[in-house]
Order: structure tokens, then C-alpha cells, then sequence
């Protein structure tokens, strides 16, 4: 029924994938990376002692210990995007395609296209 992205019961489902899902194992790992440098850089700053007047002051002069995941990890997971569908998996357990070829023409004699053109049938 609800097709928003503000329904919550698409938000519940993501916020489940997230927490027990694929993806918590890359939020894991992020988290356990961030951890290790937070660990590093108090380490370090215990050690000589740094003046805060001179942090708080220049923007400019950022360590490079501070970037934090500033490349974008190859390992990402989208939640966006059309997910296979039972007969998609059906097909492929069959050994057949995930999607049928069209083999249809349209009345000008090209392949019919999968979905319609113009305007929807269900107004919303």
C-alpha cells in the first residue's frame, strides 16, 4: 500500500537490513576503522601535548589522519534499485533468464517495449 520512502514500514525494513543484514558487517568494519584512528590521533595528542588555541584556529592545516574515509569503498551496498523478484529466481533455478526476452512487435513493426508509454492508468 504505502509507496513513499517516508512509510515506515519501508524505513523499519531498511533500519533491520542495516542492523542485521549484509550491510552490518561493512558498518562494522567502518565503525572498527573509524575507532582505531580516533584511538591513534588520542594517543598521539597525549604524547605532545598539542595547544588547543592553535586546533580551533586554522581550518587549512587538517592531518591527513583526520580525512576520514575520504575515497568511496568499493564495498558498498545499495539500498536502492530493483531486487530479484521470486520469479526472477525461479527462472534462474530453472537455468533460464532472470528477465524473458521480449519478442513482441508494436504496430509500427518494432519490439514492443515492457512498459507502456504515456500516462499511468492509476491516478494518484
Amino acid at each position: 500500500m504505502a509507496k513513499s520512502l517516508r512509510s515506515k514500514t519501508k524505513r523499519s525494513f531498511r533500519q533491520k537490513k542495516r542492523e542485521t543484514g549484509e550491510y552490518a558487517a561493512a558498518a562494522a568494519g567502518r565503525l572498527h576503522r573509524l575507532n582505531s584512528k580516533l584511538l591513534q590521533l588520542t594517543k598521539k595528542d597525549a604524547n605532545q601535548d598539542v595547544n588547543t588555541a592553535e586546533v580551533e584556529g586554522d581550518d587549512d592545516d587538517v592531518p591527513e589522519s583526520m580525512v576520514v574515509d575520504a575515497e568511496p569503498s568499493s564495498t558498498h551496498m545499495s539500498t536502492h534499485g530493483p531486487r530479484g523478484s521470486r520469479r526472477e529466481e525461479w527462472r534462474k533455478s530453472k537455468g533460464m533468464p532472470a528477465r524473458a526476452t521480449a519478442n513482441g512487435m508494436n504496430r509500427q513493426g518494432g519490439i514492443a517495449a515492457k512498459r507502456k508509454a504515456g500516462r499511468s492508468k492509476r491516478r494518484r
